[in-house]
């Protein structure tokens, strides 16, 4: 039987914690280690397959949200949600700079179906209003530096191929 590079360094790792054992002791450890190496790995290959399984078949679902499931439901409260320091979850309550992750990983929520179910406009951005300017100006940046050569030349470096 070849004895592998894996099966080589088990017996290394084993024969170092019991140098004074006898070789048949050592070469049980080695069989006990290598079975369950190999016993791990199915169950962690077993658990990879069901979790991809259930990764295309779950998807990322979202719940079908409801005037009901609002906390905040009055025309006033919801129009209110939306301030210069920060938005207001209309679900929960709670205040952040921007709603898109948090309705999806929190209530699971599309944040469409959140802004037609509260009424807002189809195209209303979910973030405070400072949120937003920021996010523009982050845009705009970003859209500039790629105007001009990859942004070297914005910041004043020129690329030299040297020969």
């Amino acid at each position: 039987m070849a004895i592998d590079n894996d099966d080589l360094q088990l017996f290394q790792i084993i024969y170092a914690q019991y140098p004074d054992k006898p070789m048949e002791f050592i070469q049980e450890e080695v069989l006990k280690a290598k079975m369950a190496l190999l016993a791990n790995s199915e169950v962690l290959a077993a658990k990879a397959e069901n979790d991809k399984k259930a990764a295309e078949d779950n998807g990322p679902r979202f719940v079908e949200l409801k005037k009901s499931d609002l906390l905040y439901k009055t025309r006033s409260e919801i129009d209110n949600a939306i301030t210069d320091d920060s938005i207001t979850c209309c679900i929960c309550g709670r205040k952040m700079n921007s709603l898109g992750a948090h309705l999806k990983r929190v209530h699971h929520v599309n944040p469409k179906d959140y802004n037609r179910v509260c009424g807002y406009p189809e195209d209303t951005n979910l973030m405070s209003k400072k949120c937003l300017v920021k996010a523009r100006a982050n845009v705009e940046k970003a859209l500039s530096m790629r105007g001009s050569r990859g942004g070297r030349k914005a910041a004043g470096q020129e690329h030299v191929v040297s020969e």
